[in-house]
């Protein structure tokens, strides 16, 4: 027996509110990756290509031998800025607006601005450096010549020294941090003051910074400016 099927109409389809933001222009381009290199200075990206996907690096040219340890501090005494680029090659700068050095053994980065110069198309417009697991102990204030930097990892390192961290509040385009894997993540209250300290910050340890948490370190911060004034103010007799 045939049953008669009443015509149904299409299914209206609703439109829900986004909860997504635009995705910065830096999370979207390839970035320039030097990661897992084993590198010790900034210098040895020479060697390099940046890594593409799933491929085995490349290495661009051997260095050439020194006789010994004595010579080679001598050599690099003498010319201490190696080339960027090997002779061999016509690498084109590159547009990209990341750079990933994570997982190397970099123990400090005062010439990472020069280096990033031979890297990229407009050094300026880098808005993320990931330099995380590396052996880092302190911010260096070339950190600050980077006008657009928006997120900048320091995972894994060696921060312990909270004054240290203070001077990222020097960056105001500084949006995503993140610290976990550091020393100073063991200081009570860590994560409210940093918050306290880069109030510009809207991620930190790839959690997003709610107005809730905003309220917490702001109240934290309100008691240890009076601890610090109790502290500081001169016993009377009452006391």
């Amino acid at each position: 027996m045939d049953t008669a099927r009443s015509p149904t109409s299409p299914r209206k389809q609703l439109a829900l509110p986004s909860t997504h933001k635009p995705i910065g222009l830096a999370e979207l381009e390839a970035p320039l990756d030097y990661s897992f290199y084993n590198m010790t200075s900034l210098q040895d990206v020479i060697y390099w290509e940046p890594r593409q996907g799933f491929l085995p690096p490349k290495r661009l040219y051997v260095e050439e031998e020194v006789p010994d340890n004595e010579a080679r501090v001598g050599a690099k005494a003498a010319n201490p800025i190696l080339p960027k680029k090997s002779p061999s090659t016509n690498q084109k700068l590159s547009k990209s607006k990341c750079l990933k050095l994570n997982n190397n053994c970099l123990s400090e980065i005062g010439d990472i601005k020069e280096v990033a110069s031979g890297l990229f198309e407009d050094v300026d417009s880098v808005a993320w450096l990931d330099l995380s697991f590396n052996e880092l102990t302190k911010v260096d204030d070339i950190l600050l010549q980077f006008p657009n930097l928006q997120i900048l990892y320091l995972h894994g390192n060696q921060f312990s020294n909270m004054a240290e961290i203070e001077k990222l509040a020097k960056i105001p385009t500084l949006k995503k941090l993140s610290l976990h894997g550091n020393p100073i993540e063991n200081e009570k209250g860590y994560k409210y003051i940093v918050m306290s300290m880069l109030p510009g910050i809207q991620t930190l340890d790839f959690s997003r910074i709610t107005k809730a948490d905003r309220r917490t370190a702001a109240t934290l911060e309100g008691m240890n400016k009076n601890l610090k004034k109790r502290r500081g103010k001169p016993k009377t007799e009452d006391d």
